[in-house]
């Protein structure tokens, strides 16, 4: 295995390692630009082979990140959907922007999420997450990474017996209420429609990847029931295979520049934001894209359907907010 730092090529790239475990950097290629097919087939290779890809000094729009996003498989439509461009619904904000009449132009939660995967309050997991920096603070903004494969890999034996069996059940509402609760003006609440189309779900503890074969942990750090033992062994267990994921030395923190994307799998990977309080003051903006990635073991029966529902509307995000 090559070490941090270290070039190296592939088929078609210059590449560089991020961590000794995971995480590839992709050095001289222009996003903004069409690649040849063959190109992105080899990107979606080594996102699956590593979990993680960083590209440094692009200049991406909403219209070029959005086409990417569709490279690697079929989009999801933001739940929040004011922050949804309206030319490019692929695409949705994150930071602490807003325009002279106090409009919100990102969705910014004070305090930063902790430890999570985006996309748990769907049946289909393989899923990735493309965040690109447009606009990052002077101090903080920075977010952590670790691997579920490689969690799996070291855990104890002990641990993997004890989850063998263990699912958890989550919801979207679970996660988002509490965020609207504590600071109600951050966002539109879902309409009832919104919220019915986001049912709760029930996943394994113990995954394998549908594409690389590797067994890993699928966390969650909120769930509303357990299968397979009781909640207060089944909330033990989930922090004892976190501790493990998350361990000081496992965990990859990186500084944003603006002009980077780092594409991430959900199913592989967990990932946190840190404390907003440094950056409050200042202005962070980052374009988001969600991606549903094939093959997959559970696919989204009804993803047309909630796609149309979360289509942005006259409420939401428009290129010339930004001009």
């Amino acid at each position: 295995m090559s070490q941090p730092g270290l070039k190296t090529t592939t088929m078609r790239f210059d590449t560089r390692k991020v961590t000794a475990s995971f995480g590839l950097e992709i050095l001289d290629v222009d996003l903004s630009n069409e690649l040849k097919a063959q190109d992105y087939a080899e990107l979606v290779e080594l996102y699956h082979q590593h979990s993680m890809l960083l590209f440094r000094h692009q200049s991406l729009t909403a219209k070029s990140q959005a086409a990417l996003a569709h490279r690697f498989g079929a989009p999801k439509i933001e739940t929040r959907k004011q922050f949804n461009f309206q030319e490019y619904p692929e695409v949705s904000t994150i930071g602490n922007l807003q325009d002279n009449n106090g409009k919100l132009l990102s969705f910014f939660v004070r305090g930063g999420f902790g430890w999570h995967t985006d996309g748990a309050a769907a049946c289909h997991v393989n899923a990735a997450t493309m965040l690109y920096a447009v606009e990052v603070p002077r101090d903080g903004g920075d977010t952590l990474f670790a691997s579920s494969t490689d969690a799996y890999d070291h855990g104890p034996s002990e641990l993997i017996e004890a989850l063998q069996d263990v699912s958890f059940q989550t919801s979207f509402h679970a996660h988002n209420d509490p965020l609207y609760e504590s600071d109600p003006d951050s966002f539109i609440p879902l309409a009832d429609s919104e919220r019915e189309a986001l049912p709760a779900v029930w996943h394994k503890v113990i995954q394998v990847h549908p594409v690389t074969g590797r067994k890993l942990f699928y966390l969650n750090t909120d769930p509303l029931a357990f299968d397979g033992v009781d909640e207060k062994t089944g909330r033990e267990l989930l922090q004892q295979a976190l501790a493990v994921t998350t361990a000081p030395e496992c965990v990859y923190r990186h500084r944003w520049q603006p002009g980077e994307l780092i594409i991430w799998d959900n199913q592989a990977m967990m990932h946190s934001g840190t404390p907003t309080l440094s950056y409050e003051s200042d202005r962070r903006l980052m374009h988001r894209s969600f991606v549903y990635t094939l093959p997959t073991a559970r696919p989204l029966p009804n993803y047309d359907e909630v796609s149309r529902i979360f289509m942005p509307d006259e409420n939401s995000i428009s290129l010339a907010d930004f001009s």
